[in-house]
């Protein structure tokens, strides 16, 4: 009968196995080859164990290599874009170097331009004030006024001089001389801001004037003729 397996002796410590095979033939085999056999049988299993084992880590590696190969590549082209960019940033810095020459080259031409202008102009610029003169009208001199009289001087045209000074001789102590101001050298107002007071004969005021034509007129009260001079000054 197949498959039937019976210890059929041992010898010198020997076991055999009697056993049928599949045709119905009678077979004889050592324990021991059969044991070792297995165990082969086994670590064969084990390595095949490993080996399948070892085949999904090589999978896992390529494929784990596969997305190196993916960043590598993506690395790459971002490199190529970064090296795309630094090439545009030196054609703007170049550019900016060749705007930044013409600059210093047109600063350098106004710097020689100034230089040639203050060469020019030095020494030759001068300054100086006009020489102050003095215009004296004596308007009144040594007029006989009558008493109960106005008497009135002849008229300054004062220009654009705007201080001036009257002075003169009068003996009535107690007369006061009007200051008359005009715009048009025929129509004059009294000015009575500007009132000159006698002393001991004599009388002297500095005034300012605004208005363009001057004269003094006097009013004697005194109850006798008196003697009158009328000086202007101005300066311009």
């Amino acid at each position: 009968m197949s498959g039937i397996t019976q210890i059929v002796g041992q010898a010198s410590g020997v076991s055999s196995l009697l056993s049928v095979d599949s045709s119905g033939r009678a077979v004889v085999r050592d324990a021991d080859n059969i044991t070792q056999t297995t165990a082969i049988n086994t670590k064969l299993t084990a390595i095949d164990a490993v080996l399948d084992n070892s085949l999904i880590q090589q999978t896992a590696v390529n494929t784990a290599l596969g997305t190196i190969d993916g960043v590598l590549d993506n690395s790459l082209i971002q490199q190529t874009a970064v090296n795309t960019n630094l090439t545009a940033i030196d054609a703007v810095l170049d550019n900016s170097l060749i705007q930044q020459t013409s600059v210093n080259t047109n600063l350098g031409t106004l710097i020689t331009s100034n230089a040639a202008i203050k060469t020019a102009v030095e020494g030759t610029l001068t300054v100086s004030a006009p020489a102050i003169t003095t215009s004296v009208s004596t308007v009144s001199n040594a007029v006989s006024v009558a008493d109960s009289a106005t008497s009135t001087t002849s008229s300054v045209d004062l220009g654009g001089v705007r201080h001036c000074a009257v002075f003169g001789e009068l003996g009535d102590m107690s007369a006061n001389i009007v200051v008359q101001v005009s715009a048009d050298d025929s129509t004059f107002y009294d000015n009575t801001e500007q009132t000159v007071y006698i002393s001991a004969s004599n009388y002297y005021k500095t005034m300012e004037i605004d208005a363009r034509y001057i004269r003094l007129k006097y009013t004697n009260s005194s109850g006798s003729a008196q003697t009158w001079t009328a000086i202007v000054s101005r300066k311009a």
